[in-house]
Parts: structure tokens; C-alpha cells; sequence
């Protein structure tokens, strides 16, 4: 009995059976330099990750998952072009759910614990599917024996537009076992997303006025609710000490880390 497989965990056996070149008949693959690589039309998908860090000790919590893909020439292509091709939505489906499994395996395949993975989901998949979102992803995560509560399901800050399906999609989010984050397209926003629901994350943009005008009410709202509040794009040190000055404890941008493949992570 080859005594080495049988203590491999489940996702260190699937990532070693990867072909070590794309192949056309799997559509993930292993790269030379340590990522798993996607295929979705012409386009080859990898992973970057950008940390979001306590304010407090610059400690990581997690990672947001971003994605990178290149054409047949080599050449960057942007991924809202990358989208923009996925016209029908099965084929947006099959895309999305592509990039979160690329994300997982380049995440949760490097060795120690690097946080949560927050994980964007398309706005228009989340009208897409009619119900019960995020059970797919849900048995990929199983088959590979990691934890869905590691992973934080965000909504695009488009949602917001109608409350009552945001509430809808998300609660079925954190039924099937995820945490729920939202990107809120502006801070005003924030009292009527409590009157839907209660996500276990709140994001803000540091580039507009009305964050930081009102953040430590907003940040006093959200412990109130129970809610860890997350300011993202900050760009810049004065930045940062007016978000860490209002008693905000998590926060994502420029000035906290650039994304970066996972295998580009400091040894833990």
C-alpha cells in the first residue's frame, strides 16, 4: 500500500492528479509555477488574492479572490470582458462556478492558514439561479473536505438596487452553510440593508465621501448589529489612519497589500 497517498488530505490528492500541461479534455490543470490554471472559451483563468488585515495589528483575516485570464496570443484580457463574453447564463454559470473552484484550489491548496476566502458572486448568476444558491459549489468544497463557513460569499454592490432579493439570495447563501458579505454601493445604504437582512460583513468604499465623512457611525451600527465592517480601497496611509481613527477593524486596499497569486504568499 503506497502508505504516502493514503495521508494525503482530499484536496492535496485531487491537486496532485492535475495534468501538468492544459489538456483538452480537463479544464483545470497545474502550472510550472504553482497555480491551477482554468480554461473557460479561449481564455486561460488564474487566481490573485488580496489580503484584508485587522487595523489594529495589521494581522491577516482573510483574502478576497480575484481573477486573471489571458487569451490564445498570452495577451491580458479583463475580466469584465471575460464576463461580457459568458452571454447566456448557463454559460455565466459555468463560468462563475469555474472561478470560484480555481480560487478554492489555489487558496486552500497552499499550506497554512492565510484566513477566510472572500468570494464575488456575479450578479447576474445570482438571478440566474432560481433557488437554493450555492449548493454546487457547496459539493465541490465537500468532495475536498473544506469547510464552507471558511469561505464569505459577497454580493456585487449592484444588489443593492432591490433589498428584498439580496436578503432572498443571501439567506440561501448562509443556509447552505457560507458567511455572507455585502458590498454596498453607497453608506447611506446601510440602514435600510438592516432592515433585510444581517450579513456577517459590510463593505464600504473608502473613495467616496459620504465612508468617511460618517464611519464611526457606521462602524458603531454595525457592532451594534453584530456586524464586522470592512473598508476597502484604501489607498493611501492618511487613508488608512482616519479608517483605523473611527474605530473600524478590518480593511482592504492598496495601502494594506496589492493581490497577488497565492503561491507568491510569505512561507507560514
Amino acid at each position: 500500500m503506497n502508505t504516502v497517498n493514503t495521508t494525503r488530505s482530499a484536496l492535496e490528492r485531487y491537486l496532485c492528479a492535475l495534468p501538468r500541461i492544459a489538456d483538452g479534455d480537463h479544464p483545470l490543470w497545474a502550472t510550472p509555477d504553482g497555480r491551477v490554471a482554468g480554461r473557460f472559451m479561449r481564455s486561460s483563468l488564474s487566481s490573485v488574492f488580496q489580503p484584508l488585515r485587522r487595523l489594529d495589528d495589521g494581522a491577516l483575516a482573510g483574502h478576497e479572490a480575484f481573477v486573471r485570464s489571458f487569451d490564445a496570443t498570452g495577451g491580458d484580457l479583463s475580466p469584465w470582458n471575460l464576463f461580457a463574453n459568458a452571454a447566456e447564463d448557463d454559460a455565466l454559470i459555468e463560468l462563475d462556478r469555474l472561478c470560484r473552484t480555481l480560487h478554492v484550489l489555489n487558496y486552500f491548496g497552499r499550506p497554512g492558514d492565510t484566513g477566510s476566502l472572500f468570494l464575488n458572486v456575479h450578479g447576474r448568476l445570482m438571478l440566474a439561479v432560481g433557488e437554493d444558491h450555492g449548493s454546487a459549489f457547496g459539493r465541490v468544497l465537500s468532495a475536498l473536505k473544506i469547510e464552507r463557513r471558511k469561505v464569505v460569499i459577497e454580493s456585487p454592490d449592484a444588489m443593492t438596487s432591490d433589498f428584498a432579493m439580496l436578503a432572498y439570495v443571501m439567506l440561501n447563501y448562509r443556509y447552505n452553510g457560507y458567511r455572507i458579505g455585502v458590498n454596498l454601493l453607497n453608506a447611506g445604504q446601510l440602514d435600510e440593508l438592516l432592515r433585510h437582512v444581517r450579513p456577517d460583513f459590510v463593505k464600504l468604499d473608502a473613495g467616496r465621501d459620504d465612508t468617511l465623512r460618517d464611519l464611526p457611525q457606521h462602524a458603531k451600527t454595525c457592532a451594534r448589529h453584530g456586524i464586522e465592517l470592512i473598508v476597502r480601497r484604501i489607498g493611501s496611509d492618511a487613508t488608512l489612519a482616519r479608517i483605523r481613527a473611527a474605530g473600524v477593524r478590518l480593511g482592504q486596499g492598496y495601502a494594506l497589500g496589492h493581490p497577488a497569486p497565492a503561491a507568491a504568499f510569505p512561507n507560514p
